[in-house]
């Protein structure tokens, strides 16, 4: 039987995707269907050694839908790199994705490849890039799903207390080529987040915010959209 872990209801993750509910009700809800989610996740990466070119690279996560009721997603993603300069690392790994559904839970895992660049400060804040590619694997098809990432991210430190700040994302999917087990190709979906961030120290900070995710359903009658809590922790190695 499929796992489910269910939230109480006054489970912080319920509580605050309640003040999600002006933004789902605002969406014409005959075009899309919808979710309101709660994501929450852990980042590590950095150096080996102080100096180190050779990195490394965790990030875990754990996604609950149904309006924060349950455990929708985890993903497990360890992987290494290479400080190339200043201005670009490169990365390589693994991730396993588990999903629970009714009936059958969708299992997943990916090798991924990933170039990390600075872009450029403006506005008093700083441009950031993430191009990743993946490589998809499902036991219930035999095709391998290419699948490209690109992420920006602007972040602006307040004047008046630069430990806090504002940021805006934006991640964009686009399969490479159609799968037996589902992928399709071209636009897959979209994650916008507006946001802030607490970071006291230069080796963590936490990031919470909204975020926005469009989803292309490959043949169904409508796409879907979820209205998610986002909350994460990074910490420097």
């Amino acid at each position: 039987m499929p796992s489910r872990v269910r939230l109480s209801p006054c489970h912080p993750v319920r509580v605050l995707l309640a003040l999600l509910a002006p933004f789902a009700a605002a969406w014409p809800a005959a075009v899309l269907a919808e979710d309101r989610q709660g994501w929450s996740a852990v980042f590590f990466s950095g150096p080996v050694t102080e100096g180190s070119r050779l990195l490394a690279w965790f990030d875990g996560h754990a996604r609950f839908g149904q309006d924060g009721e349950q455990l929708d997603t985890t993903i497990l993603r360890p992987g290494v790199g290479w400080r190339v300069g200043p201005k670009l690392d490169l990365w390589v790994g693994y991730a396993r994705i588990d999903s629970p559904r009714p009936g059958a839970d969708v299992e997943e895992d990916r090798t991924w490849q990933q170039a990390s660049f600075p872009i450029g400060e403006f506005g008093g804040g700083r441009l950031a890039g993430r191009t990743r590619l993946e490589q998809r694997f499902r036991d219930t098809g035999d095709d391998t799903g290419w699948r490209l990432r690109q992420f920006f991210r602007f972040a602006r430190p307040l004047a008046s207390d630069p430990r806090f700040g504002l940021l805006l994302s934006t991640e964009v999917f686009i399969g490479l080529g159609d799968a037996d087990w589902g992928q399709r190709s071209g636009f897959d979906q979209n994650r916008a987040v507006f946001g802030g961030y607490y970071q006291p120290s230069p080796s963590w900070r936490i990031e919470a915010g909204y975020m926005h995710q469009y989803i292309r359903v490959a043949g169904a009658s409508a796409d879907r959209t979820n209205h998610n809590l986002s909350l994460s922790f990074f910490s420097l190695l």
